[in-house]
């Protein structure tokens, strides 16, 4: 059953991002009246936040973000000026009665500023607020973040009530925080906001609520020397990053541990493990897993001229290179599930075609029905009960959100899980290795990207996984005490095997970066 509501904007104007999650959310809204207020007025001190205004227009307003005229059609539109007592907005009684007589129980805030409840009650009035309160309330958001080197920007939906930061917190997310650029990261927040806005109203509907309490500091907008020391550090991290991707990489490799229990360990270290050598024409290994019955690892390997990923076979005893799988296009991830006794390769091809099952002798390719149209990073397959669950991610939001899909066959016809994106978190939403099925339990292993990329996975327990819920909740970590890493993992008959990094200097570095996007636009346009 759809939520029957009111939709509250500012004079006729919502952004894309509100658009976007009321498309996103379609499926679950029936907005039947429009509270279009016609007076919010935002008070502005120029000269004492001159700085921010302009930090505003260069990063926070976009296409994205500005607001637009919108014409909403046959739904009736009630225009109100709206109350005022010091920086608080009311709606007046009769627009509450009109609303109330269409049988309205919620409105969905797009606009007005600090809503007064007192003639609401009855009515919930569902609000974002980009922060996590917990640790940051007020605004800007995700300014005091970066300020203070946090590791994401929280973003929520709540039910209002008339205590600020005080409601009932209905659906809690994070997204990456780009410590060089106060732009892409509330670029990717707004992007990433229609998503958690779904989620807000799956939860809504079924009666369900986030437990956090919002202690986090009050913010208020920054002065202007503030800003200028914010964007001088900005600069020097923006330059900082252009020198590392110029002059130094990020030297991969796979290393096997015989006895390590990677649910009882917090570190590792490389040197205790066995590493391959690196084949000639390849300058990494990474993405490493078992084949179904142990004797074989594979890999991505990345081919050093073209930047473009293969994936190898390696006997696990010796390390030594067996034989080369997959090559062409860009291949990596090369996951492997078992079904009815029959071995399968699920190797991530998001670059270049839908995801497809692979036998390992290469000679039968089985697509994945219900995803011809998708691109999934890291797709891992699990059977739990009876049924299938594809876990991957979205080329444009892999480091932040993951997705599952559910089928009844292996082969499918898959379907998006209605929680979709089920994690919003880079701490651990990008999948990291197999799927564990442990004393029980499932685990799953997350790459850790709110940092730097790839160094670290969380290990998370799926604790309800059905076709229509899913919950997980973090159990522990894995971390190289001697390299960074990793960010695959793959657990098998008591031997783990795992990927690691060191930075290393190198003249050829941007080239190698600079080669491996030409190729791969070469690829798509050819």
């Amino acid at each position: 059953m759809k939520i029957k509501a009111a939709l509250l904007v500012d004079g006729h104007t919502l952004s894309k991002w509100h658009q976007e999650a009321l498309s996103e959310a379609a499926d679950l809204l029936d907005v039947v009246l429009v509270l279009n207020c016609s007076n919010t007025v935002t008070r502005k001190r120029v000269f004492a936040h001159a700085g921010y205004y302009a930090l505003n227009i260069l990063s926070i307003r976009s296409a994205l973000t500005r607001a637009q005229p919108v014409e909403f059609g046959r739904i009736e539109v009630l225009t109100f000026d709206s109350l005022y007592s010091g920086a608080w907005q009311s709606i007046p009684d009769e627009i509450v009665d009109a609303m109330r007589a269409k049988g309205v129980g919620t409105i969905i805030k797009f606009g007005m500023s600090l809503l007064r409840m007192d003639n609401l009650d009855g009515v919930d009035v569902l609000s974002f607020h980009h922060g996590d309160p917990r640790f940051y309330r007020g605004r800007p958001a995700g300014f005091y973040e970066m300020r203070n080197d946090a590791s994401c920007v929280g973003m929520i939906v709540q039910k209002l009530s008339n205590v600020l930061d005080a409601g009932e917190v209905l659906a809690l997310g994070h997204s990456k925080l780009y410590p060089y650029s106060y732009r892409q990261t509330i670029q990717g927040l707004y992007q990433a906001s229609p998503a958690l806005f779904r989620r807000a109203l799956m939860n809504y509907r079924n009666g369900v609520k986030v437990a956090i309490k919002p202690k986090g500091k009050n913010y208020r907008l920054p002065g202007n020397w503030t800003i200028a020391k914010f964007c001088a550090r900005m600069l020097s991290r923006k330059f900082s990053r252009l020198l590392y991707g110029a002059l130094f990489e990020k030297k991969w490799n796979i290393v096997v541990h015989d006895d390590l229990d990677v649910f009882a360990r917090t570190s590792a270290t490389v040197s205790s493990g066995r590493q391959p050598r690196i084949p000639e024409k390849y300058s990494f290994l990474a993405d490493p897993f078992f084949s179904a019955d142990g004797s074989v690892v594979r890999a991505e390997a990345m081919v050093a001229s073209s930047g473009l990923g293969e994936i190898v076979e390696f006997d696990e005893s010796s390390l030594e290179l067996s034989r080369k799988l997959l090559s062409g296009p860009h291949f990596s991830y090369p996951y492997t599930v078992t079904d009815a006794g029959q071995e399968f390769i699920l190797p991530e091809v998001a670059g270049h075609e839908a995801p497809y099952l692979l036998t390992p002798s290469g000679d039968a390719k089985i697509p994945l029905r219900g995803l011809e149209d998708a691109r999934i990073v890291d797709p891992s397959l699990v059977r739990h009960g009876n049924h299938y669950y594809l876990f991957g991610g979205h080329p444009q939001s892999a480091a932040g959100m993951l997705y599952v899909y559910v089928a009844d066959a292996l082969d499918g016809p898959y379907l998006p899980h209605p929680m979709n994106p089920v994690v919003m978190d880079p701490s651990c939403a990008r999948m990291g290795g197999r799927l564990i099925q442990r004393d029980g339990a499932l685990y799953r292993f997350g790459q850790d990207n709110s940092g730097s990329y790839g160094n670290g996975i969380r290990i998370m327990q799926v604790t309800t996984l059905s076709p229509d819920a899913y919950e997980e909740r973090e159990v522990g970590e894995l971390r190289f005490s001697d390299a960074k890493g990793p960010h695959t993992v793959d657990v098998r008959n008591g031997r783990v095997v795992l990927d690691f990094y060191v930075e290393k200097f190198s003249l050829l570095a941007g080239y190698r970066r600079l080669a491996a996007v030409f190729h791969s636009r070469l690829r798509r346009t050819g």
